[in-house]
């Protein structure tokens, strides 16, 4: 959800926390060779190709003296292998570069009711006179452009990320905006996704195919917060778009954010708001305060050279409002009570917007309104062709972004899947860690080079792409998930999983430990910033406050694509029973590698008269208020759930393990409407059968 680009936005987000580093000191991290800013002109950028030998020299002694773990998971840092870029599928994309060198522009662009939004121009350099090119558009909920404070600029100064680099030497202009209400924009934000947005792009695309260097082509482009901007913008049906980028972004507002399986994600939430109240002020997160004597303020566009207008748009940041989340229990707890929102004209045009919609239905929808899951037929009928990506370890986004790829029947429409967090840092316990090599801005101009530049680069490659862990490798299908066969493993009283169901009824009783949780280091921490060097290294003694349930070693290896389901017959002693699953690998030596989870507040029931709004792997819970059922005593209760999509390779000799907890202390809140259970007992054996359903790809 952060945007954090170092002299950017939000273009690839989070992971430039760590970019920022290194771009300070002028190192762009998925360079092959290590490049060296040199100066030039104020706003003409070039670069040389001499690295500087102390930086680099600095950089080894730092990353030497980070530290490893030890224990039983060593071999995580140890005996990992260089890997993950791709090798022929998807196809390899480098060409040429038409410029070098980019020009540098920075506005306020005035909307149509009067605000001002502040806008930022990247112009690659060209031989031919009054030459055109095709223009990619970004949104930014936070700052289009952060700084090096004035005495690191000799270091650096060149206002790019990666995307915007690979884009603008290959003949794109690039164009970012800061969001109404944030960055140096004016106005004020009534809650986040707010339909002014959509609006907003509308008269920017519109300025854009005006100007003298546009060829007429638009591109929509973002990354997690930015995606969901630019998805939105398809709503305008705009002529110019001919293809959109939706990386690392929810789908679905209420399932993937704010309640995955109907349990509050804390502290995830509280963070991201003090996050933004931080930003809107002008100052870095606290989270990343240890920044703040390297980094600059907001960025001002040229006029504004005493900075007073950036000064007026801050002061008109103090209306920005944020939605009651602690009140959305359910999926139908409206966040549109005028009492819970600060008055503003932005306001109250933005609920128009959302009644003239819905009508008298809006308050009856709770948070789908804005979420883009609510618009997908819409999306869908711009007939823009849409490259969604996800990395298998970031929060929700996996399973967001096969919901994409799953509902959307514009030809051309794509799914990648790779070995990441939500930085696109490798997150493979079996490959070297750090920036993945896989380059993904090149991914994103094969896709767009294809739409804009009619290149036929997308001639070999197949609709999906997905990375197998512990395979190593990459794969393409024609559709998620690849053909597999369900394999069931059923769990025991013993603690045992294997093929057949016990013919006994029996159960396994389950304390729940106060002290599980998936740590600091999970899929929900890289959200805001915080980049996973070694995700989940600390399962084997984490798994102590579980129940866990664990295969006989495997005679032969299984890769296991999709997305699994657990099905569990649970008899809690409370009125409602927190579930969190997780699915692991047990290696020989008794260290244990994270592979997907799922949870779910139990008590949502599943309606089978609900429609869905949009289509699933799985069937979908409705997580109404009135499909909300409470335990009656002693009641033993069947909960299916779906876990996150994934793609992994069981080595043979290796153990499959269902690991069980009452919850995640550093992630999910219990509710407070409700007595959760202290205690459970799993049902094991015939005729109900605890089990998970593995979705098996091959065995080797």
């Amino acid at each position: 959800m952060l945007s954090i680009e170092v002299n950017s936005s939000a273009a690839s987000e989070s992971r430039q926390i760590l970019f920022a580093m290194s771009s300070i000191i002028g190192i762009e991290p998925y360079n092959e060779v290590l490049e060296y800013r040199t100066p030039s002109s104020m706003r003409n950028h070039t670069k040389s190709k001499h690295p500087n030998l102390w930086v680099k020299f600095l950089l080894l002694i730092t990353c030497t003296l980070l530290p490893q773990p030890m224990g039983a998971d060593a071999h995580r840092s140890w005996l990992r292998v260089l890997s993950d870029q791709a090798k022929g599928t998807p196809s390899v994309y480098e060409t040429p570069k038409t410029s070098h060198k980019y020009k540098q522009i920075s506005q306020y662009l005035t909307m149509s009711d009067g605000a001002k939004i502040a806008v930022d121009v990247y112009l690659p350099e060209s031989k031919e006179h009054g030459a055109t090119f095709p223009t990619m558009f970004e949104q930014s909920r936070y700052w289009r452009v952060i700084q090096p404070k004035s005495y690191l600029k000799f270091l650096y100064w060149t206002s790019l990320s990666l995307y915007r680099s690979e884009f603008l030497s290959h003949g794109y202009v690039w164009v970012v905006s800061d969001a109404r209400g944030a960055g140096a924009s004016f106005g004020d934000r009534p809650w986040e996704l707010p339909p002014l947005d959509i609006r907003d792009s509308k008269e920017i695309m519109d300025w854009i195919v005006k100007q003298p260097w546009s060829n007429g082509d638009i591109g929509l482009i973002g990354h997690s917060y930015s995606g969901n901007m630019a998805e939105f913008s398809l709503l305008n049906k705009h002529p110019a778009v001919k293809a959109a980028g939706i990386l690392s972004s929810p789908f679905d507002i209420y399932a993937d954010v704010l309640r995955p399986g109907g349990l509050t994600l804390q502290p995830f939430i509280d963070n991201w708001t003090k996050l933004n109240q931080d930003f809107d002020a002008d100052q870095l997160p606290r989270n990343l305060k240890f920044l703040r004597p390297l980094l600059s303020h907001m960025k001002p566009v040229d006029e504004d050279k005493n900075k007073r207008l950036l000064r007026q748009a801050i002061a008109e940041h103090k209306n920005n409002s944020e939605m009651p989340i602690e009140k959305l229990n359910f999926r139908d707890d409206s966040p549109f009570n005028e009492k819970d929102l600060l008055p503003s004209k932005t306001r109250d045009v933005s609920l128009q917007i959302l009644r003239n919609r819905y009508g008298a239905a809006l308050e009856k929808l709770g948070v789908d309104p804005i979420s883009p899951s609510d618009y997908w037929r819409e999306f869908d009928a711009a007939k823009v062709p849409m490259y969604m990506c996800s990395g298998w370890a970031e929060g929700s986004n996996s399973r967001a972004a096969v919901n994409r790829f799953l509902n959307y029947t514009t030809p051309g429409t794509k799914l990648i899947l790779g070995p990441w967090e939500h930085d696109f840092f490798n997150i493979s316990p079996f490959t070297q860690g750090g920036l993945s090599k896989f380059r993904i801005d090149r991914e994103m101009l094969k896709f767009f080079d294809h739409y804009m530049l009619n290149k036929n680069t997308l001639a070999n490659d197949a609709p999906v792409h997905y990375y197998t862990l512990g395979e190593e490798r990459w794969h393409g299908s024609k559709t998620w998930p690849p053909k597999n066969t369900a394999k069931t493993l059923y769990l025991a009283a013993d603690k045992s999983m294997s093929d057949n169901p016990p013919m006994l009824e029996h159960s396994a009783s389950y304390h729940v430990n106060g002290k599980s949780t998936t740590g600091k280091n999970s899929r929900w921490d890289c959200l805001l910033g915080n980049v996973l060097f070694d995700p989940y290294s600390k399962r084997k003694r984490e798994d102590r406050h579980n129940i866990c349930f664990d295969t006989a070693p495997l005679e032969k290896s299984w890769t296991i694509t999709g997305n699994p389901v657990a099905k569990i017959f649970v008899r809690p002693n409370g009125k409602d029973c927190s579930l969190c699953v997780y699915l692991e690998d047990v290696g020989k030596d008794g260290s244990v590698n994270y592979v997907t989870e799922g949870e779910i507040l139990c008590g949502n029931t599943f309606n089978p008269s609900y429609t869905p709004k949009y289509k699933t792997v799985s069937p979908m819970r409705s997580f109404l208020k009135a499909d909300y059922l409470e335990f009656s005593p002693h009641e033993v209760r069947q909960v299916d759930l779906e876990l996150f999509p994934m793609s992994y390779r069981f080595k043979k000799g290796h153990r499959i393990r269902l690991s069980i907890a009452g919850g995640d202390k550093n992630h999910f809140k219990l509710p407070s409407f409700v007595q959760v259970c202290d205690q459970f007992d799993i049902i094991c054996g015939k005729p109900q059968a605890s089990q998970i359903s593995l979705p098996l790809e091959s065995v080797q």
